[in-house]
């Protein structure tokens, strides 16, 4: 018994280094040892891909435009963008529901798989409560090793964590290239 626990022990440990590596192997003990392996196919029924990098469709391009509606402090986070050097957030046109909006904090992210992200601090934006066509901007210029996609939070409003305002954002601007 010790030796067959062994033994799926040892075809568990397989298996999971197989699905880590993007190639995902089969065997059934009824055939011959060169008929046992084969190539992941992602159609073949209860089976699925993991990605090691961005799943397809799923990390936005490096520039973005979007809107924000509804985010009370800390309750969401943006959408998830391929970058490690520099990001440039703005946000156009800043209200806020349930009170007068002066000030949104936005917190930048770098997300580390199988670790905790890293903050990477923290800009108040002010100048976007000023009228639908103001504009206010944060820029974050710094590297970290391990993971090299982004995203940002809202973790105050009017410089409080506990209220029940909710803000919207008619434009939101994420730039990744220094150069423009």
């Amino acid at each position: 018994m010790k030796t067959r626990n062994s033994i799926r022990v040892a075809l568990i440990a397989v298996a999971v280094s197989a699905a880590l590596t993007g190639t995902v192997t089969a065997a059934n003990a009824d055939t011959n040892a060169g008929d046992d392996a084969y190539t992941f196919n992602a159609g073949e029924e209860g089976q699925f891909q993991l990605y090691g990098s961005p799943e397809p469709g799923m990390m936005q391009p490096k520039n973005f435009t979007s809107s924000l509606s509804g985010w009370l402090p800390g309750s969401k986070e943006s959408r998830h963008w391929a970058d490690n050097d520099y990001t440039e957030i703005q946000f156009t046109g800043c209200s806020m529901t349930n009170t007068t909006g002066v000030s949104a904090g936005v917190k930048l992210w770098q997300a580390i798989p199988f670790a905790r992200d890293k903050d990477m601090g923290m800009k108040t934006f002010t100048n976007c409560f000023k009228g639908s066509t103001a504009t206010s901007r944060g820029e974050w210029s710094a590297h970290y090793d391990g993971g090299d996609n982004r995203y940002f939070t809202v973790p105050a409003l009017n410089g409080s964590i506990y209220t029940q305002a909710y803000l919207n954002v008619k434009k939101v601007y994420v730039d990744t290239t220094q150069a423009d």
